[in-house]
């Protein structure tokens, strides 16, 4: 019982002490991922791009992506196979979320992908440096060996960004109505 009570007060204090150096700015100024200080600005910017980096690596080198001038812009859209023979497909904005990775060869580095979620009018924009990329759906950056593509079919593409220049990339997900 005695050494519950121990552990217990030790929780406690460190608990204590997180809570104070988190409030006083000693994690803001003495944390680094790689080679880059975290900052508070730093991840408020990567939060509002809606952009999440998938290891400590592309987090270091994704929070001076706002500092870029080039980058993809453009507009995500879902489009509606009809089920009955010779009926309307529909299409529309609508926001969706995707993963963006550098191309090195020929071949995506999924474990450097960020996610990014187009706005609900289906308009987004995403900050990277100059280079190939691809993009596609989400959940095969996060697993490309055990991928499986869902009801929704989400149009992988190979773009190349130039300095200074925002590409304009239309992304679509085809589904397909019962």
């Amino acid at each position: 019982m005695k050494k519950f009570f121990i552990a217990l007060v030790f929780f406690i204090f460190l608990s204590l002490f997180l809570i104070v150096s988190i409030q006083t700015g000693f994690a803001e100024s003495h944390c680094k991922i790689g080679n880059e200080t975290a900052n508070a600005d730093n991840v408020i910017a990567t939060l509002n791009n809606k952009q999440m980096p998938t290891d400590k690596k592309a987090a270091a080198e994704n929070y001076t992506m706002d500092a870029y001038s080039s980058g993809l812009k453009g507009t995500t859209i879902i489009v509606v196979i009809s089920g009955v023979p010779g009926g309307k497909n529909t299409e529309r904005p609508m926001s969706l979320e995707f993963a963006v990775a550098p191309v090195e060869g020929n071949e995506p580095k999924y474990e450097q992908a960020i996610f990014v979620k187009s706005g609900q009018d289906g308009q987004y924009r995403v900050a990277l440096r100059p280079g190939r990329y691809w993009i596609g759906p989400k959940a095969k950056a996060l697993d490309a060996a055990h991928y499986i593509p869902s009801m929704g079919s989400f149009t992988e593409k190979i773009v190349t960004v130039t300095e200074g220049v925002f590409a304009q990339i239309e992304l679509s997900e085809i589904r397909y109505a019962p």
